[in-house]
């Protein structure tokens, strides 16, 4: 198995078509999931990577990692941020989204201009993403939306937005985040 990172604008069609493949197998059209009507980010092509894992069978896990500006308590930050974890839902409990995660951490850590990332978990996923470090940020987390800010804490509950220090000792700074855009 290997796994590659490569840059949106640098992705093949093919490698898209694979992508949404694995999205569909995962989330099927039709399913009812969390946070589904409310309005997320586009991918970027100047700042999203797609982390993929591989064999000879083909995609088995990928994540997107991104970097957006925001606003702790008013105060301006770049972070890092995760979306879109997927593993094959036959290829799961092998270890394959803990590979894609433990690729996107080292992937985070080379941006210089990011102390922190984020990413908006699902309901299921809190105890994964814990094991690795992440935490539920305590704070409101306000975002856009076509018809205007909502508190996505409040929207949602049970799907916390978590943060990942990625600089040894970084805490994330008390007091409301807000993402400055659409969720991702």
């Amino acid at each position: 198995m290997v796994v590659h990172v490569k840059r949106y604008r640098d992705l093949q069609s093919a490698e898209i078509e694979e992508w949404e493949q694995l999205v569909e197998k995962a989330h099927p059209p039709g399913e009812v999931r969390l946070g589904q009507d409310l309005l997320w980010a586009d991918l970027d092509p100047e700042t999203d990577y797609l982390i993929r894992l591989r064999d000879d069978d083909g995609l088995l896990a990928c994540a997107w990692v991104t970097r957006r500006t925001i606003s702790v308590a008013d105060r301006e930050m770049r972070v890092a941020g995760v979306r879109g974890v997927i593993t094959d839902p036959e290829r799961r409990r092998r270890g394959h989204g803990r590979a894609i995660m433990q690729r996107a951490h080292v992937l985070m850590r080379s941006f210089a201009d990011c102390g922190f990332a984020l990413l908006f978990s699902s309901v299921m996923a809190v105890p994964f993403y814990e094991s690795l470090g992440w935490r539920a940020v305590a704070a409101p987390v306000i975002c856009d939306q076509p018809g205007g800010r909502i508190d996505y804490t409040q929207t949602l509950p049970t799907a916390p937005v978590m943060v990942l220090a990625l600089r040894e000792l970084a805490e994330l700074p008390p007091g409301p985040v807000h993402v400055r855009g659409l969720p991702w």
